[in-house]
């Protein structure tokens, strides 16, 4: 089994001479290039289990960012400590025994490692008896004020109000603070947990939320996926690579490859010093679909050989023919992923680099484990025919059939449905709350809803103004000038509450006089008739840390906090900071927001503009790529369409449908373009073989269709099998992107078995005619 059909004498002579070398040199050493793969991995193994995620919010953005500098200013002046909030109803808070079970909530949340306080109504003094030393239990069980009189000097209290209760008086919140620091963060997850145990325990039961309880079930969810994704992965591809062949060494070789890849990918991060961040989940799958893509090629071409070949010969010429399409489509993928270097969200640049390492390390791992897992040992090395394959082929061939009878009706409806779900692209918004990254019946979001359902509120943010010394300007003008800004303020929609230094003195100066005692008599006629200055003295002596929660006077900054209600929308809810910031700069110029949730909405805001940048680079390096690779720049351009049409029909049908744009579906665009010309670059290669094999244009496109197309639609069934694993995330964003993706990947087979025949047949006419070639028209 020695000769070879027609096609191939003609091609095998006209593959470059280093093709041919380099084929013989892998085929005749092919037992060195595994037992060097083989050692390279057992290098691997210690340091790719290594690999950990980088917690920390400051690791989502990069450094410079203004919002980041402007949020680790806030800490730094503030306290590093980063805060939660655990709230719950009880019909009987303000009672005695409501306020025992508050204190006992409190003293218990105190007691977890990894809290560094915890700030509740049990602490606080009654707006009537600020300067008292009583808790708001003993003045009930003093009897210096009923229950209902409590109730009601505490709803028409603004420090109370809204803050530490809720507007019917049965619902509190307590401030949780969070060690900050990266011992404190990596052992989060354990205080998290310990937390919502005493909330759970305690009665009536208690919910937790806040950015730091966000970001952390973000890690969770993610390593959770990473432990879990891999394995279904693998077993779903391994299932379907059975089912396509039904051949222990084919269903072997694509996870070998796959599971190499992974190992040398993870230990290069270690070695470089890179970590797993917040979109890093998808990895695992979109290593294995690719690797598994790569195999199924070549185990399609490998199949085709041995019809007429030995096993040896058939190795050497597939490699000889599908080796250059391989290395260019791992070569396209890794640009493609590369284009996401520029994404201006950290966690998306960062994903880039590690899937251009991928992607690249999976050309490295056919070549050392392909020739020899194919050839070695004895048992058969022919992957079947899969079910329903012939079926497949009679339907290529019929629809090549129509696209070249019908080509203007076919164009004109691709166009006109481009051209419809396009205009979709307009209306795509970016997912600003971040509890639409989870889904609606995990703990967090429940926790978050009842938050805003019992106290109207979602998140705080932190307004910092500078404030002259008091040399340069009164410290009661000052003051002033913050009351005015917070009821201005309190004039935007969007804006539930404000919080500042001059409400704490405002409190301090409501003692009811007909109820005081003597001594807070006396106390609080001395505190009117001292300057503000003065009241700030005496107050720093009894509670410095409040003081100091506003005022850093050492740097000479002031802060505000700022209550949201529910903002939905994209713009709405960016719109909203804006304004805050530019009431802030009226009367303060310097002014500026810091906080987490300053931090999430501006990290989301880049996403949308960065889908499209990262894209038009892709776009711009492939199609670059393509023009070398086939020393063509017309096949270039031509292979860029059907690959990139699907991905704006999809990204369009999410804006038309309502999808917001995430942290992992911003990088749709650019992953799918990678992965989908992969399928363009066998199907052009091929056809390009045919035609130096003298076969006209119409008949190297239906043998195009009939070998390269079978073999994208098998690889396409792997692909999909894939990325459908990831909906079993917790994590939306990935679920979103497996499923996007998918779709994208199904558009971009249509694309190139129906467009990219017609754009051939446009191409090779506007070519001059070769006489070399029977039959080119």
């Amino acid at each position: 089994m020695t000769s070879r059909h027609p096609a191939d004498r003609s091609t095998v002579n006209d593959r470059p001479a280093a093709v041919v070398r380099t084929v013989d040199f892998l085929v005749r050493y092919r037992l060195a290039f595994f037992a060097i793969t083989l050692g390279v991995t057992a290098l691997a193994l210690r340091p790719a289990w290594q690999l950990e995620f980088d917690r920390s919010l400051v690791g989502l953005f990069t450094a410079g960012d203004p919002r980041l500098v402007n949020y680790l200013e806030g800490k730094a002046l503030f306290g590093n400590a980063e805060t939660g909030v655990v709230a719950y109803t009880d019909p009987d808070l303000l009672t005695i025994d409501g306020l025992q079970r508050l204190e006992q909530l409190e003293t218990d949340l105190q007691a977890v490692p990894g809290i560094e306080g915890v700030l509740g109504m049990a602490q606080l003094r009654r707006p009537g008896a600020p300067l008292s030393p009583l808790s708001l239990r003993e003045h009930l069980q003093q009897g210096t004020i009923s229950a209902s009189n409590l109730r009601e000097e505490l709803l028409t209290c603004d420090l109370y109000r809204g803050r530490f209760l809720s507007q019917d008086g049965q619902t509190t919140l307590l401030l949780v603070e969070f060690a900050a620091g990266p011992a404190a963060i990596a052992t989060r997850d354990e205080t998290i947990e310990q937390v919502r145990a005493r909330c759970d325990a305690h009665l009536p039961p208690a919910v937790l939320a806040g950015g730091p309880i966000l970001v952390n079930d973000v890690f969770e969810h993610l390593e959770q996926d990473g432990r879990t994704l891999g394995v279904v992965s693998s077993v779903v591809l391994a299932a379907v690579i059975a089912i396509l062949f039904r051949n222990l060494r084919w269903i072997l070789l694509p996870l070998a490859v796959v599971h190499l890849t992974l190992l040398w990918t993870k230990a290069l991060l270690v070695v470089g010093g890179v970590r797993l961040s917040m979109v890093s989940s998808p990895l695992v799958a979109l290593v294995t679909v690719i690797g598994t893509a790569t195999v199924v090629h070549v185990a399609i071409r490998f199949r085709e050989e041995r019809a007429v070949q030995d096993p040896l010969a058939a190795m050497r010429q597939t490699l000889v023919h599908a080796g250059p399409a391989i290395f260019w489509t791992c070569l396209t993928t890794a640009i493609g992923f590369s284009s996401l270097l520029a994404s201006r969200v950290a966690p998306v640049g960062s994903f880039g680099g590690m899937m251009t390492l991928g992607a690249s390390l999976v050309f490295v791992a056919s070549i050392g484990l392909l020739p020899t897992g194919v050839l070695l040992g004895r048992f058969s090395t022919d992957p079947a025919q899969a079910p329903g394959e012939r079926w497949v082929a009679a339907f290529l061939h019929r629809l090549v059939a129509a696209v070249e009878r019908y080509p203007m009706r076919v164009s004109i409806v691709g166009l006109v449905l481009l051209a419809v779900t396009s205009a979709g692209i307009l209306r795509l918004e970016v997912a600003t709350n971040f509890d639409e990254n989870f889904r609606q019946s995990s703990p967090i979001v429940e926790s978050y809803h009842f938050i805003i359902d019992r106290m109207e509120m979602t998140e705080t943010v932190d307004l910092l103004v500078d404030v002259p010394r008091g040399d340069e300007r009164p410290l009661a003008d000052v003051l002033e000038d913050v009351r005015q800004l917070q009821q201005e303020l309190l004039a935007e929609e969007g804006v539930s509450g404000t919080l500042s230094l001059v409400n704490v003195l405002d409190f301090m100066t409501g003692t009811d006089r007909e109820q005081a005692g003597t001594a807070a008599w006396l106390s609080a006629m001395a505190l009117d008739n001292m300057t503000p200055a003065q009241r700030l003295q005496f107050l720093r002596l009894f509670q410095p840390k409040l003081v100091a929660g506003f005022w850093n006077q050492d740097r000479d900054v002031m802060r505000i906090i700022i209550q949201l209600g529910e903002v939905r929308g994209t713009q709405r809810k960016l719109q909203l900071v804006e304004a805050i910031e530019a009431r802030g700069r009226e009367r303060f110029p310097d002014a500026r927001l810091a906080g987490v949730a300053i931090l999430l909405t501006y990290l989301v805001k880049s996403l949308l503009a960065d889908q499209w940048i990262t894209f038009g680079l892709a776009v711009v390096a492939i199609v670059i790529t393509l023009m070398v690779a086939f020393r063509d720049w017309r096949l270039g351009l031509i292979a860029l369409i059907p690959n990139a049409a699907p991905i704006l029909i999809v990204v369009g049908v999410m804006g038309w449908a309502g999808l917001k744009v995430n942290v992992a579906t911003a990088m749709l665009a650019s992953v799918s373009m990678g992965l989908a010309v992969d399928f363009s670059i066998h199907y052009l290669y091929r056809f390009q073989q045919e035609r130096r094999a003298g076969k006209s244009i119409d008949t190297a496109i239906r043998d195009a269709h009939g070998s390269v197309g079978l073999a994208m639609v098998l690889a396409n069934i792997a692909l999909v099998a894939g990325f459908s694993t990831l909906v079993i995330s917790e994590f939306i964003p990935t679920v979103h992107f497996g499923l996007l993706v998918s779709v994208a990947m199904l558009g971009g087979l249509a694309g190139n078995l129906i467009a990219l025949p017609i754009l051939l047949r446009i191409v090779e006419a506007t070519k001059p005619v070769n006489p070399g070639v029977a039959d080119a028209t």
